[in-house]
């Protein structure tokens, strides 16, 4: 289901542009998918940088229980058994590795000799799949509280001597039900070392 961002994605992204506005980023890549393209878009309003769709950034594929609800989808495809993602081959769709692995082959595309802040927008379990892969360690020491992506979180990620280090990982905001947004939680320490 390519679903655009409702009215309160479309506010959590612009909050979490607005806390980014100081960060330089010198390319973006988007998921195909059309909530995504627009969060790019959205995190980039006035800068000059072009976003390039990239299918290797989409979200998990669940094969034919795509599209259930996820209480449904869950105890269809491991009733009892596995979360979510773990053996969803059996369904026509992916499991963890299958998404790690084509998002980490995109993101060796992207590492070259040259310092860059690369945005990646994308969806909340394969990124968080690839943060886990990638900087696992790094994640688990300086925010050991993390557990999960909300809608429009931003990490950021530093890549130095083959190794991926978290350095900030910003959540996005909180609907209180009346409208009124506020920061779940901002976790910050320091910079890249």
């Amino acid at each position: 289901c390519d679903s655009p961002l409702t009215q309160k994605g479309v506010k959590q992204v612009q909050i979490t542009r607005d806390r980014l506005a100081g960060v330089p980023i010198d390319e973006a890549y988007s998921s195909t998918s059309e909530r995504a393209c627009d969060t790019a878009e959205i995190l980039l309003e006035g800068r000059n940088i072009p976003v390039r769709r990239e299918k290797r950034l989409k979200a998990v594929n669940f094969g034919y229980v795509e599209g259930s609800a996820n209480a449904t989808r869950l105890a269809i495809a491991s009733p009892g058994g596995p979360r979510m993602g773990t053996g969803d081959r059996n369904f026509g769709g992916e499991d963890c590795e299958d998404v790690v692995r084509r998002e980490t082959e995109f993101l060796q595309t992207l590492l070259g000799g040259e310092e860059k802040t690369i945005l990646l927008a994308g969806h909340g379990a394969s990124l968080n799949l690839l943060l886990h892969h990638i900087a696992g360690e790094s994640l688990k020491e300086r925010f050991p509280e993390f557990t999960f992506f909300f809608n429009a979180t931003a990490v950021i990620v530093a890549y130095a001597d083959g190794r991926f280090e978290v350095a900030q990982v910003l959540h996005a905001v909180s609907d209180n039900g009346e409208g009124k947004y506020a920061l779940l939680k901002e976790h910050l320490i320091g910079g890249p070392r």
